[in-house]
């Protein structure tokens, strides 16, 4: 029988801010893609003005880890008010 996901929590079997990263073959395609456009403004710019474009890059990565944190728990609330609901519907039986 499987263990409460809450005793797995609990004794530290799961971690929810450690996950798998995905590794599938369209998120390495896009890596590549990134790497190579990265490279190309590395050898075009200045290097004052690649820092700047490294810095837009930063903050950009810092917007979308808030953003992710903010969807996160929106999406974990609204999954357990659906679980609220369930365990309360009665049913027009």
């Amino acid at each position: 029988m499987r263990e409460s996901i809450l005793d797995d929590l609990y004794y530290g079997r799961i971690s929810p801010w450690e996950r798998r990263r995905v590794r599938t073959h369209e998120f390495k395609e896009i890596s590549s893609q990134i790497i190579a456009i990265e490279e190309h403004f590395r050898n075009l710019l200045p290097p004052e003005e690649f820092e700047k474009l490294e810095e837009l890059q930063e903050l950009r990565g810092q917007a979308d880890a808030i953003e992710s944190e903010n969807l996160f728990g929106y999406a974990f609330s609204t999954g357990a008010l659906m679980m609220i609901d369930i365990f309360d519907y009665e049913g027009n039986d």
